[in-house]
């Protein structure tokens, strides 16, 4: 990896082009699941290899993970700049804390497809909220500052996306069941 990075940096077109074709489907992947939108997605990827050629220089490679991290972060910062755009998010200050926490109980008759289905299916901005936190892994505090909303809001996209989510599993344990 660390040759192919090289050759990025002195902007060499055929390995510019392999290296599109060997990343481009996973990066897809990951747009896909902030935007659901297969054209959206397209572009964001491409707005994100686009950044990737133009910074690779400031990239110092130590290991593939940490520069599959790097892609990805810019492919997830061009995701939210466009949900941005759309206006997708607003503060929101309300949450029930007399309601418990809600942990999602998991079924191990699902496939991930299905777990990725469910997510999928959430609106927007809990959709969003989601994927930056329980599957990137980022705190609310970060989440809250590259969606330009509070933190507290944060928050409450997370709580209902798992009440969602939970809501979805308890009806396809109840299908399984029958």
């Amino acid at each position: 990896m660390n040759n192919t990075i090289k050759q990025l940096k002195r902007n060499n077109t055929k390995t510019q082009h392999q290296f599109y074709q060997t990343f481009s489907p996973h990066l897809f992947r990951v747009a896909y699941r902030y935007v659901n939108n297969e054209q959206d997605a397209a572009s964001i990827v491409n707005t994100g290899f686009y950044n990737i050629f133009k910074n690779i220089h400031t990239f110092t490679y130590s290991n593939n993970e940490m520069f599959l991290g790097w892609m990805k972060k810019i492919v997830v910062n061009e995701a939210l700049t466009l949900l941005r755009k759309k206006n997708e998010f607003t503060s929101i200050s309300e949450i029930d804390y007399n309601d418990p926490q809600t942990e999602l109980q998991t079924d191990n008759n699902l496939t991930a497809e299905d777990y990725y289905k469910m997510i999928q299916n959430l609106p927007s901005e809990q959709q969003t909220v989601f994927n930056l936190y329980a599957i990137d892994g980022y705190s609310h505090k970060e989440i809250a500052n590259k969606l330009g909303v509070e933190e507290s809001s944060s928050r409450v996209y997370l709580l209902r996306a798992r009440r969602a989510l939970q809501q979805l599993l308890s009806e396809k344990m109840i299908c399984h069941e029958q």
